[in-house]
């Protein structure tokens, strides 16, 4: 009669019977009884503080190593690690030097007794020479743009050959103040640049800018 009825829609077998059974004991709800959740018995506060003591104990630690050492699965690692522990995992900054208390103290004193001189000297920047170290190309082709020229509406258009750059790169010093470039150390291949190096391109660069002085001075005389 079911089948009949219902069709495709009709009740399986097993539930009928099911239903027959309940309904003969005297059970005549259709409605879903009340469940209640049974808790997650892996997030209990004992495996939360073992997964807060590993993640104190090595803060790179995976959460695949978390799991086997707690012996509770990676999702429940990761609530733990979200939700329990408020924790998220990031990536460390990169800085060009981590500096030591007194290398940091040192820097403040220079930068103090520099604001001191400019104040005491406005041009005093005008007076400072600094330089910079850049890996450069040993030579760049020439862009179409510069290859552009005047020609007749009768004339051939020139032509110039692709050229890519050059694979080879050199590293280069220039020294430069406010004004203009002073100075260039183009540093030999091979060539470590270490402070033994450094020290002889600084001599070279005192002399150069001794030689200057000497000049301006023998200008405005």
């Amino acid at each position: 009669m079911l089948k009949e009825a219902y069709g495709d829609e009709q009740m399986s077998q097993a539930s009928f019977y099911r239903w027959f059974n309940r309904f003969s004991e005297g059970n005549e709800q259709v409605e879903d009884e009340p469940r209640s959740v049974a808790p997650n018995s892996s997030r209990k506060e004992e495996n939360i503080n073992e997964v807060r003591r590993l993640v104190m104990q090595d803060r790179r630690i995976t959460v695949r190593m978390i799991s086997g050492a707690v012996g509770i699965s990676i999702g429940t690692v990761e609530t733990v690690l979200t939700e329990d522990l408020n924790l998220h995992k990031v990536c460390a900054k990169f800085v060009p030097k981590i500096l030591s208390d007194d290398q940091e103290q040192f820097r403040v004193e220079c930068c103090t007794d520099i604001l001191e001189m400019i104040e005491a000297d406005l041009g005093f920047l005008n007076k400072v020479g600094t330089c910079d170290e850049s890996w450069v190309f040993t030579y760049d082709p020439e862009s179409k743009h510069q290859s552009a020229q005047w020609k007749h509406p009768t004339s051939p258009r020139p032509k110039k050959a692709k050229m890519s750059r050059s694979q080879e790169k050199a590293m280069v010093i220039p020294f430069f103040d406010s004004q203009s470039l002073i100075h260039v150390e183009w540093v030999p291949q091979g060539q470590t640049v270490n402070k033994e190096y450094c020290l002889t391109v600084l001599k070279r660069f005192r002399e150069k800018m001794r030689k200057r002085r000497q000049q301006q001075w023998s200008g405005q005389w």
